[in-house]
């Protein structure tokens, strides 16, 4: 009985219960006042929920259908129109949703800002074993923990490739090492057809000697890479003469032993 009251006081139903005496009446009252409170905050909060949710619907029906128009417009043959569409239903949503990149954390300082790049990233670094001989090194210098932060901060960056993009071409000078985060790729070569994983960096070699492709690689589904550019690697590695030598002495081992395996493709 008594939760069937509880009820009718949110609109919920009927009872027949009423105050006898002046102490019941405010009691009720009052429990009247804050169920009506309650229930017109829950219908607010759900009325601003779903205009929010229309107006992204809005927003996105409208984008698209200026796409299909601009496609149709400057005649893009049917196929390369629904791979470009696709992709970008793909994105859009993943942009949509992305937790990544809070627009607040351009409000960092450039110090909090390359420390919370090299702790997102520590993971994807780790993989390089000079990288990892610096990072887990218990007497790492102050300049050398700035070198690793400013690498995380400059060096990386991170893509989202659609289905059948090409990454790089058999005969061009590599300029990224590249290391798949999700997705499906294909690595060819005269010889070999292999599908890389996210265990290690496809052509790490560029970052130690000139390097140019061996094979092609493709994407075979939406994917997402991180990058590590061959230029900037260099010039933060560069800034620092210790962590320049040490680098020095690992390129040339790193280049013994390619020597010594033979190896021809950027896969390592």
């Amino acid at each position: 009985t008594a939760l069937r009251w509880a009820f009718s006081q949110l609109g919920v139903g009927g009872t027949e219960l009423e105050a006898v005496n002046e102490k019941e009446g405010i009691y009720s009252n009052v429990v009247a006042l804050i169920s009506l409170i309650t229930f017109s905050s829950v219908v607010s909060s759900m009325t601003s929920l779903v205009s929010t949710l229309q107006g992204q619907g809005r927003e996105e029906t409208q984008q698209f259908s200026l796409l299909r128009r601009f496609l149709r417009v400057n005649h893009i043959p049917e196929n390369l129109s629904h791979r470009i569409t696709r992709f970008l239903h793909y994105t859009y949503h993943e942009r949509t949703a992305n937790v990544d990149d809070p627009q607040i954390l351009m409000f960092l300082s450039k110090s909090l800002h390359a420390e919370l790049q090299l702790e997102r990233h520590r993971e994807h670094i780790d993989k390089i074993q000079f990288l990892h001989t610096l990072l887990h090194n218990p007497s790492i210098s102050f300049q050398e923990g700035q070198v690793m932060q400013t690498l995380a901060q400059r060096a990386l960056s991170s893509h989202d490739l659609g289905e059948d993009d090409v990454v790089f071409c058999h005969g061009n000078p590599a300029t990224s090492a590249y290391l798949l985060l999700h997705g499906s790729m294909t690595y060819r070569q005269v010889d070999m057809n292999v599908q890389p994983t996210g265990d290690y960096w496809i052509c790490e070699m560029c970052l130690w000697t000139h390097w140019s492709h061996f094979g092609d690689l493709h994407c075979q589904s939406f994917s997402h890479i991180c990058a590590l550019h061959v230029q900037e690697f260099c010039e933060v590695i560069c800034s620092s003469p210790t962590v320049q030598v040490q680098a020095h002495n690992y390129a040339k081992d790193y280049i013994n032993c390619m020597h010594a395996e033979n190896a021809c493709s950027d896969l390592g």
